[in-house]
């Protein structure tokens, strides 16, 4: 009889924590213990040692990051839990013999190439937030090659970010049009919008591969926040009733700069022999039925 492997998920209540704990349970077939922040808190090295002893995982999964990109001036907290504590969780997986799975960002980029950033890009963060992030992706190169890298952007799941409130760019848009509240969104910052449950089916096939290195994983279709606001009301239903208006980054956002172009293209998951995932509009459609489907 086959051992059922076994993973642990860091973050595991969280937006992406909560689809990637359903799809190792589900078709996956991994026994998953789930963990929060108050089961383990990864900038602790004799925390993660313990937890790891305690469950020997097979895989270690973390989803848990500083994420508050325009608090800029928290350089000390973005390095102690994006760059210290994964290189404790890294020491900690590598030394019981596990394989760690790590979720980066988009934002190591500096937007400026004028297309979507394949894995050969070279990084060039732009604000604390991408340095510290990029900072945990090297240390965790330099102490494990039993490792995956997955970098991310604009996601958005059924349970809403934690350091959002529960709420994601979706339902920000879907909120605000329900308040009759006036909605400027930035049409001058490209991203690749994400479903969570995407790359959560995502790491189910590559885990399996044992090909350990640096992917992207995102949907298709690279566009402006302003465009995806578009989607989200037109595949709503709500296109006429909702009105849209363009803004700058300058605009709406802190003085805290971001990438103009931060999407991301999934080459090396393709040179893996994995599907793609699917294009973003597809996505999201899924998304507000799932979402619909709980709300009832």
């Amino acid at each position: 009889m086959a051992v059922t492997p076994r993973a642990l998920v860091i973050g595991a209540n969280g937006q992406l924590g909560y689809d990637i704990v359903r799809a190792l349970r589900g078709d996956g077939g991994w026994e998953v213990v789930p963990l929060t922040h108050a089961g383990i808190e990864i900038t602790d090295p004799g925390t993660v040692a313990s937890v790891l002893q305690a469950h020997r995982p097979d895989v270690v999964i973390n989803t848990a990051a500083y994420h508050a990109v325009d608090r800029n001036d928290q350089a000390a907290e973005f390095f102690r839990v994006n760059a210290v504590g994964v290189k404790i969780l890294a020491e900690a997986t590598r030394d019981a013999g596990g394989i760690l799975v790590h979720f980066s960002t988009d934002y190591v980029f500096d937007g400026s190439l004028g297309r979507a950033y394949h894995e050969g890009d070279a990084p060039n963060p732009v604000n604390t937030y991408g340095i510290s992030k990029l900072a945990g992706e090297l240390l965790i190169r330099a102490t494990t090659p039993r490792h995956y890298i997955l970098r991310v952007c604009g996601l958005y799941g059924v349970t809403g970010c934690r350091a959002k409130a529960g709420m994601n760019f979706v339902e920000i848009m879907l909120g605000k049009a329900s308040r009759g509240e006036a909605i400027r969104v930035v049409t001058d910052q490209v991203v690749s919008p994400t479903y969570t449950v995407d790359v959560a089916e995502v790491l189910v096939r590559l885990l399996p591969t044992d090909r350990y290195g640096t992917y992207h994983a995102v949907n298709p279709g690279p566009c402006t926040w302003y465009e995806f606001a578009r989607d989200i009301f037109e595949l709503s239903g709500m296109v006429g009733a909702v009105q849209v208006l363009p803004a700058t980054s300058a605009e709406v956002y802190s003085s805290v700069r971001r990438p103009a172009n931060s999407a991301l293209e999934n080459r090396a998951l393709r040179a893996a022999g994995l599907p793609d995932l699917r294009h973003r509009r597809e996505a999201l459609a899924a998304y507000l039925k799932e979402r619909g489907t709980r709300r009832a």
